[in-house]
């Protein structure tokens, strides 16, 4: 495996994500206080002994990886998570985005480091000046195009808040676009009701009506917690949907200096991807060689961010693996060691869930936050389909907060998720 960046290299690139941001990412992070802001960091103390330095590109000493060991070791098995759970997994949540062995997950060719980092300094400013909302509405074409054609005709037709026949093709194209049926039940049962209470006669009204109803629906708490020293952030989700892609682009709008934990040591290139991403972004990657153990690295890098400073982890983790039982293992076991190193954490769950995938994405979401204990949603590849409804049945029925929104390949289509403006640009048309 070629040797990632050094782990405790502190590039300029580092220096250049301290410009302003733009307003949205700005009051996307929640943080210390001002009070404690302008005192300097807290830094948690090493309860462990001292122990040589991370070598090479993460790799953990003899002393170090024994320590690792032996917190890892009542960490319950695979046939005792089994056990204990007694729920066999949905063969098709499981199968639908996974990929050839030697497959992957590699973005489209990007400029150098140098160049990247140029571009990144002023992306958040970027993206408000050229208009999130217009690269919103562009990202959610394909789902305008379906969906709200669908619904344009629909609605033209609307005259009476109490014609069934309405109502039922309004259920049925919503559903057609992975909203769900339970989702669909809500939001049609709430439109009909208020309809009828407003005396509304107009589709402009309606239309109106429809933005309120799933703004509210979609509305959530989206701050990201970055409050700790350090703050780490777990990220999971199935092969395919942008994990760690979206942990690269993230990076470049977090407050602070950042490290990467290449914990998804089942995935082929998954390591190296990471590897790439942190020489592109100046950001140290802790890494140990494919099919180890991925709780080991995730207590490495731990003990490397506190002993750095650093303010933000960001740890990797494996999205396919053969079972629903070993996925539950292995998740259970990085996150009871990355726990008990560091007590509080992981301080933020967050899944990439894929939006072209619909209803399965919004299964595999409803598994994960039982195994992970989700705190936030990252819907990606929105770009990539007509089916954007599906963020309405992922608010709705998982429970869990949409977070972050992606809606193409550069940084700057990443962005903080804002329930009035996704409605507005999923039903502006009708």
């Amino acid at each position: 495996m070629p040797p990632g960046p050094p782990l405790l290299c502190r590039s300029v690139c580092r220096e250049n994500k301290k410009s302003p941001m733009a307003r949205s990412w700005r009051s996307f992070f929640k943080r210390n206080t001002d009070e404690e802001q302008a005192n300097g960091p807290v830094v948690a103390s090493e309860p462990e002994p001292t122990t040589e330095d991370v070598e090479g590109n993460g790799h953990l000493s003899t002393d170090l990886e024994a320590v690792a060991d032996k917190a890892a070791e009542a960490v319950p098995t695979a046939e005792e998570v089994q056990a204990e759970r007694k729920e066999p997994a949905p063969a098709d949540v499981w199968e639908a985005d996974e990929i050839e062995p030697g497959e992957a997950e590699v973005s489209l060719p990007e400029p150098s480091a140098v160049e990247e980092v140029q571009d990144a300094e002023s992306v958040a400013e970027r993206q408000e000046s050229e208009g999130w909302f217009g690269k919103l509405r562009q990202g959610l074409g394909r789902s305008r195009d379906s969906f709200v054609g669908q619904l344009n005709a629909a609605v033209a037709e609307f005259r009476d808040v109490e014609d069934e026949e309405f109502w039922e093709r309004v259920e049925e194209i919503l559903i057609a676009s992975d909203v769900g049926v339970p989702t669909t039940a809500k939001l049609v049962g709430e439109l009909e009701q208020e309809a009828l209470e407003s005396s509304i006669t107009s589709g402009a009204e309606l239309r109106e009506l429809m933005i309120e109803r799933a703004t509210s629906m979609l509305e959530g708490p989206v701050e990201l917690d970055v409050s700790h020293e350090p703050t780490v952030i777990l990220m999971v989700g199935v092969n395919g949907t942008g994990k760690t892609t979206t942990i690269g682009k993230l990076s470049r709008f977090l407050p602070g200096t950042a490290m990467f934990a290449a914990g998804d040591t089942f995935r082929a290139a998954a390591i190296e991807q990471l590897q790439q991403w942190g020489e592109r972004t100046g950001t140290p990657v802790v890494a140990r060689e494919r099919g180890a153990d991925a709780a080991a690295v995730a207590h490495e890098a731990i003990h490397a961010a506190r002993r750095e400073g650093t303010d933000v982890l960001l740890i990797d983790t494996a999205g396919r693996l053969h079972t629903k039982v070993n996925l539950m293992a292995e998740l259970d076991k990085v996150r009871r060691v990355v726990e008990r190193q560091l007590p509080g954490a992981p301080h933020e769950v967050l899944m990439t869930v894929d939006a072209t995938t619909g209803q399965n994405g919004l299964r595999q979401a409803q598994m994960f936050k039982e195994v992970a204990g989700l705190t936030g949603i990252i819907l990606t590849k929105l770009d990539g389909t007509a089916k954007g409804g599906i963020a309405l049945a992922i608010a709705n029925e998982v429970g869990v907060p949409i977070k972050l929104i992606s809606v193409g390949e550069k940084v700057e289509d990443l962005h903080p998720f804002d329930a009035r403006e996704f409605a507005e640009a999923l039903f502006g048309d009708l």
